[in-house]
Formats: C-alpha cells, sequence, structure tokens
C-alpha cells in the first residue's frame, strides 16, 4: 500500500490472509496447550518428588524416635536395677549394722554378767561379806512414779546366808527445804534380804509432785538394825 502523504517514500505493509491468521492462531493455541501440559507434568512430578522426600524425612524422625524411645527404655531398666542394687544395698547395710549394734549389746550385757559373777566369786579386792552391785531407778508412767532394781551380791564366802533389810534414803529439796524420804515408811512392810549368792530386789517408788531428787542412799541392815552395807548414788540413776 502506498501512502500518498509522505511523497517520496514508499511504505509497504504486508496483509494476512484469514486462513493464515486462523492458522497462526491455532498454532498459538497448540503452544500454549503444550506450555500448560509441561508446567502441570512438571507440577505433578515436583508434588510427587516433595511428597516422596516428606514421607523420607517422615519415616527418618519416626526411626530416630523408636531409637529415642529404645535408648530411653533401656536407661530406665538401668535406673531401676541400680536403683534395685543400691536398695539391697542400704537393706544389708541395715541388716549388719543392726547385727553389729546386737552384738555389741551382747559383749557390754556378757561383760556385765562375767564381772558380776567374777564379784560374786573372786572379787579383785579379795575381801569378802555383802556388797550392793547396783542401784537402777528408772520412770514408770507418772511423773513421780519410779521401778526401782536393788542387785546384792555376797562376795568370795559363800558358807552363811545374808539375811536383813534393805532401806532406800532419797534426799533432795521441797519447798525450797531440805528433806530426807525413807522408803519403806516406818509402817509399810520392809524389804526383806534373804540370800546366799545374790540377789535382786525390785519395786516402785512414789516421790511428793514438789519433790526434788538430788541423792540416793541404801542401807542393807540386820533385823535388829546393824548396818550390813551401803552405797550413795547421784540422781538420776539409770
Amino acid at each position: 500500500m502506498i501512502d500518498l502523504n509522505k511523497p517520496g517514500e514508499l511504505i509497504i505493509k504486508q496483509r494476512y490472509s484469514p486462513r493464515m491468521k486462523l492458522l497462526l492462531a491455532v498454532m498459538a493455541a497448540v503452544a500454549l496447550l503444550a506450555s500448560a501440559g509441561f508446567i502441570y507434568n512438571y507440577g505433578l512430578n515436583r508434588a510427587g518428588f516433595e511428597r516422596q522426600s516428606a514421607q523420607e524425612t517422615q519415616q527418618t524422625l519416626q526411626d530416630d524416635m523408636r531409637k529415642l524411645q529404645d535408648e530411653n527404655r533401656e536407661l530406665q531398666e538401668s535406673l531401676a536395677r541400680s536403683q534395685r542394687t543400691i536398695q539391697m544395698d542400704q537393706a544389708a547395710y541395715q541388716d549388719l549394722d543392726k547385727s553389729l549394734k546386737a552384738s555389741a549389746q551382747e559383749i557390754v550385757k556378757l561383760r556385765e554378767e562375767l564381772n558380776f559373777y567374777r564379784n560374786i566369786i573372786s572379787p579383785a579386792d579379795k575381801k569378802s561379806g555383802l556388797r550392793i552391785q547396783n542401784l537402777y531407778i528408772e520412770p514408770a508412767g507418772a511423773a513421780n512414779q519410779f521401778r526401782y532394781k536393788l542387785v546384792l551380791i555376797q562376795a568370795l564366802k559363800h558358807e552363811s546366808t545374808v539375811q536383813g533389810r534393805a532401806i532406800i534414803e532419797i534426799s533432795g529439796m521441797q519447798v525450797g527445804e531440805d528433806t530426807l524420804l525413807r522408803f519403806p515408811a516406818a509402817n509399810e512392810r520392809p524389804i526383806q534380804v534373804n540370800f546366799k549368792y545374790f540377789q535382786d530386789i525390785e519395786g516402785k517408788l512414789e516421790l511428793p509432785r514438789n519433790f526434788q531428787p538430788k541423792r540416793v542412799k541404801v542401807y542393807i541392815t540386820t533385823s535388829g538394825g546393824t548396818s550390813l552395807a551401803e552405797a550413795t548414788y547421784a540422781w538420776p540413776l539409770g
């Protein structure tokens, strides 16, 4: 086509026929569909790859979790075994400690018994006659009530029988004054002494509520009042 408005210049514009235009449109549509198909397939492949990767990652995490669970179970079992071992060791130690303490107490008791019989048969000072071996006093329920145990022996010679009475005197303070208590009282039944080798005398004492004991003195006398032996102890006794 010639543009007459511009003299001396020749411009040629190409015109496409309707058939050509249709062909070009079809080719463009085919190219567009091909591109869409490629993108779709690529998306599917990519999604499948990512899904597989996610599944593999999940499987790896599950495997790691199972390993951790197995390790945790093993550690718990090991801890339980260690705790049982410690408990058994502690029980064994406690049993051994009890056994040792019982043995020590038994040894002390045997030594006391040996000393007791040695004093009867062969005292260290070689002196014969009546002796006050021990006096034990301990609480008996109420604050002012006590139990006592008096142990008497006859040392070295045992041809004759010791006979007499035991008297317990407790000195202390009562309402700010020195006070002496005597057991048994004059109107009470006397504590009888009658033995050849040894004698344990047990009984109860009841002190006034406002009495504060300090010392205890034991007398052994004949029926006529002649002193045979005496001993003094500080309060409290055990």
